[in-house]
């Protein structure tokens, strides 16, 4: 018998992903094609990894992982290094069922299959449990030890084991009525139900937000490992000579404000009718991997997330992947400030973009994602890219100015620089892979200049990074 979320495929399969998309209560359903992008912020910006579920079967979920991001090496004069990952990591039905540990870190070290782990979902059997006595215990892996090769990593008896130390968090929700996260959902701006837990480990604690939906429990945010200092003051409380110590030592080396955050900032679905699908492969120049791991939560830098925090930014460093220093991202069909937004799922994507840009619309692709701090498309763009040249091929008339804007992170000169390279690397492609015309593209930066939403999150820096059409 398949699991759960098989079946509840084969029942999406019956009905119409417009009216998914339209529905008082979101369903996300767990299919080939869903793609769920996460935004993590380091010292130099934002960086976005790509999560897309290439194959639902009786052998499990299999997903694709890609990201790239800078590394910074404190004991070395070296500038950061750029880290690419493509991995694939498959979920077996009884870990979605029930695991020891949610694996947040993603490596070619790891095998494809890390029995008793799961990643991107909460188990079963953990939501479960929060939905019915308010209470479960997380087990979460963030970091490898750095002597795990793939021979030991599965090896129960080794002391290379591939964790250093799981955090373990106890977990409790407050409230059980689900609270809203703010997400692109298929392009449109949309509100998920989701259950706020609360953790504890040791002294660290932790929250968790978790898609309220028992087929599909997707982690939407969690941030790790904060309210430490909080705790040791309140244990010293009556030790002047310790408190005077530890307000010394912050003095000279602040603590972050938190160890790790995650946040999911687009869900796109176009459930296929096949069982399984290709990775893309076509464009772009990823760059190789180094050989470190990438994990799906990294150090939060202290004050960073904010415009304050990043004004110093602005040298030819800024700017991370498809995010920060302005990049341009990464979504799907819906839209504000008057503009149409582009991605997968949602219905046809190919007729509505069509029919916007007859009536002369604006319309801000998310779904064009871009290598780490250059115009490099990766090859996640493949899907959209092909997208708008059947359309050029269809109507030999049409005309398409090609737009870049950014969000804050970076200077305003770097910024604009920035989306004028990407929106002349968008026709470049068009223009060579496609043979499309030079004389029907033009394209134009605009920096950071017109804002979807706001700068100060994540998730409204990832509205503002995007590719706009707009037929001449």
């Amino acid at each position: 018998m398949k699991f759960q979320p098989y079946l509840l495929f084969t029942l999406l399969n019956t009905l119409p992903l417009a009216a998914l998309a339209n529905s008082t209560s979101p369903t996300i359903p767990l299919c080939p094609g869903l793609t769920i992008v996460t935004a993590i912020n380091q010292s130099s910006g934002d960086y976005e990894s790509i999560k897309r579920i290439t194959a639902v079967d009786e052998a499990g979920v299999t997903l694709h992982y890609s990201s790239e991001h800078e590394v910074n090496d404190p004991f070395s004069d070296k500038p950061p290094e750029l880290v690419a990952t493509n991995v694939t990591r498959r979920i077996l039905p009884e870990d979605q069922q029930k695991a020891g540990y949610y694996l947040a870190v993603f490596s070619p070290i790891l095998p494809e299959t890390v029995p008793n782990s799961t990643a991107i979902s909460l188990t079963h059997d953990n939501y479960t449990r929060l939905k019915t006595t308010g209470k479960a215990e997380l087990s979460i892996v963030t970091t490898l030890n750095y002597s795990a090769t793939p021979e030991n990593v599965l090896d129960t008896d080794s002391p290379y084991r591939w964790w250093l130390a799981p955090a373990v968090y106890a977990l409790e929700l407050p409230e059980k009525t689900p609270v809203k996260l703010p997400v692109l959902l298929n392009g449109k701006p949309a509100e998920l139900p989701a259950l706020h837990a609360k953790g504890l480990f040791a002294s660290e604690q932790a929250e968790f937000f978790i898609l309220d939906d028992p087929s599909n429990p997707l982690i939407l945010k969690f941030r790790l490992g904060f309210g430490t200092d909080e705790a040791l003051k309140a244990k010293f409380a009556s030790d002047p000579a310790m408190i005077k110590m530890m307000e010394e030592i912050a003095a000279f080396a602040p603590a972050p404000a938190e160890r790790d955050r995650l946040q999911v900032t687009h869900i796109t679905f176009d459930c296929q009718a096949s069982d399984i699908l290709p990775i893309a492969t076509n464009t772009g120049k990823p760059a190789e991997v180094s050989g470190e791991f990438d994990t799906d939560a990294e150090p939060f830098p202290i004050g960073s997330g904010s415009i304050a925090s990043a004004s110093g930014a602005g040298n030819a460093g800024e700017g991370t992947g498809n995010g920060g220093g302005g990049s341009m991202g990464t979504g799907a069909m819906g839209g504000g400030g008057g503009n149409l937004t582009l991605g997968a799922g949602g219905g046809n994507r190919a007729a509505k973009l069509e029919k916007a840009l007859q009536e002369g619309e604006k319309v801000d692709i998310y779904d064009i994602f871009f290598s780490f701090n250059s115009a490099t498309l990766r090859p996640e763009s493949d899907d959209t890219l092909t997208l708008i040249a059947g359309l050029l091929s269809k109507h030999s008339d049409w005309k398409l100015a090609i737009g870049g804007h950014t969000d804050s992170i970076a200077s305003d000169s770097f910024n604009l620089d920035l989306s004028n390279r990407r929106a002349a690397a968008v026709k470049t492609a068009l223009l060579e892979r496609f043979k499309i015309a030079d004389n029907r593209l033009s394209t134009q930066g605009y920096g950071e200049a017109s804002p979807r939403d706001t700068n100060d999150t994540l998730e409204g820096r990832a509205r503002n990074r995007r590719v706009e059409l707009v037929r001449q």
